[in-house]
């Protein structure tokens, strides 16, 4: 199968488009860490270098080798950083965390707070806090950051697996050498955060999609049934749901307007169907279960709608938190009166056109190309100004590096047609910026979809390392062999 078909074609020229722009603006925040143009070039090459002559040393393993080799490594760093790291949460993570003790001694009074009234969606990984809490007892705090590590190991095991799938066995190895050792995903592991769980969620439902070419109505299930629970510990479970009926559409109205393929399409739809039944079977039984058990007092999906909207839509703050969007909202009483007057605001933001293209662009560039702030987070409270400074300086090459890659990946895909499983990979990621375009941003929402991103500059970076080898640019082999053309069919 190949990427011929026109919806095909014009996602992966916006997903050029997208990193195109990403390339430029990070380049320009990697020169402002360092001072000068120079030495961001010259920190870009060296890790360019290091990515490549590690690469090319990996061949001399076989694949289980490779694995148990670089998924120790990583562990171990991130083992480290976690015994040195003595943080404790902070913010948001600090409220959850106190929440979920709450609950673990069997007080469930926290869930009448305006935090939880308001986001009621942050009950579930409260909850799965609490579970912890109650296992560890003193010693949770360690168990959980604990816990972020091997998530996060299992998560690079996923991406191995699914980068080998979807583009070949090298660029698994890539996928894998770049999550485990890109600081984000090391220096985040000491903070409290949703986004280790549910990442490992996600990727499970996509791996169970990706893992044959024919799916059985059973994988749909689990695969929605992983994405619902992904949903569970942080709400963008819905973008994964809406790429993946996306990305199927086309296929199945070819199917439909078939006169031999009108009966593999209903069981194709009826397979999306799946999905989409057990991702919202999982939302509807936890809410269920929290509101007779009386931890919350309405379904997860409530809350403060419009919030997140009319902080997003403040072209002063850049679509920021703000504390005077903040004062604003809690001068009116929680419910309808608070509602309306949220959307009054947002109406007034959203008349001013232009403003509104231009604040759009500028999310863009503050949310994909501005500096990365895992640093800050990992580090606050403990006074830590210069190596945060460092950490962060030491970051944005790497960013940079993986932005450059995903661009060239996406050339590569376009010139040779191929790869039309990298689409869905290409939808979640463009689905969630564009979310953000008109939402709340914060560069720590990028490690959401840090994965994606490097699953798609894997392909990238391989044919950089494999150059000329690859069909890209030459006619000799690749290392790894024929190259995988994986599509997605649930027939």
């Amino acid at each position: 199968m190949t990427l011929s078909n026109l919806p095909t074609r014009v996602l992966v020229a916006v997903g050029v488009l997208f990193y195109a722009t990403v390339s430029v603006s990070s380049f320009i925040s990697t020169t402002s860490a360092f001072g000068s143009v120079w030495k961001p070039l010259g920190a870009l090459i060296a890790a360019l270098a290091v990515l490549y002559i590690v690469y090319q040393a990996s061949k001399r393993l076989n694949a289980a080798t490779f694995l148990i080799v670089l998924l120790s490594a990583g562990f171990a760093v991130r083992l480290a950083w976690v015994l040195w790291n003595p943080a404790t949460p902070q913010s948001d993570f600090l409220f959850m965390y106190d929440a979920a003790r709450s609950a673990a001694s069997g007080d469930y009074s926290f869930g009448n707070s305006a935090y939880y009234t308001s986001f009621p969606y942050q009950f579930g990984f409260t909850m799965y806090e609490a579970a912890i809490i109650k296992l560890f007892g003193s010693h949770s705090l360690l168990a959980l950051k604990l816990l972020n590590a091997m998530y996060s190991i299992g998560i690079a095991a996923i991406l191995y697996v699914i980068a080998s799938k979807v583009f070949n066995e090298g660029c698994g190895r890539i996928a894998v050498l770049v999550y485990l050792f890109y600081l984000p995903n090391i220096l985040m592991c000491s903070v409290l955060t949703n986004q280790h769980l549910s990442v490992l969620l996600f990727l499970l439902g996509c791996l169970l999609l990706l893992k044959s070419p024919e799916q059985t109505t059973a994988q749909s299930l689990l695969a929605g049934m992983f994405i619902g629970l992904g949903h569970l510990i942080r709400p963008i479970g819905v973008i994964y749901v809406a790429a993946i009926v996306l990305f199927l559409l086309p296929s199945l109205w070819r199917k439909f307007r078939s006169a031999s393929g009108k009966r593999t399409a209903v069981v194709a739809a009826a397979r999306i169907a799946a999905i989409a039944a057990a991702f919202y079977a999982v939302q509807f039984l936890a809410s269920t279960a929290l509101i007779s058990a009386g931890v919350s007092h309405g379904p997860l999906s409530g809350g403060d709608r419009y919030w997140k909207f009319m902080v997003g839509l403040n072209a002063h703050t850049k679509g920021g938190w703000n504390a005077d969007d903040a004062r604003y909202a809690n001068s009116f009483t929680f419910g309808e009166e608070r509602n309306r007057a949220e959307l009054v605001r947002i109406r007034e933001r959203l008349a001013d056109k232009p403003e509104v293209v231009a604040l759009m662009g500028r999310k863009l560039v503050s949310m994909w190309g501005a500096a990365d702030s895992s640093a800050y987070w990992s580090l606050l409270g403990l006074n830590e100004w210069r190596l945060e400074r460092s950490l962060s300086k030491w970051e944005s090459p790497m960013y940079l590096l993986i932005n450059i890659c995903s661009l060239v990946g996406l050339v590569a895909i376009w010139r040779t047609k191929r790869y039309p499983a990298s689409s869905l990979l290409l939808l979640v990621l463009l689905l969630y910026a564009a979310a953000h375009l008109v939402i709340e941003i914060q560069t720590r929402y990028r490690l959401d979809l840090i994965p994606i991103v490097i699953l798609l500059q894997s392909y990238g970076a391989y044919v950089i390392c494999e150059w000329p080898n690859t069909s890209v640019f030459g006619q000799r082999r690749p290392r790894y062999g024929t190259e995988s053309d994986t599509s997605i069919r649930l027939t």
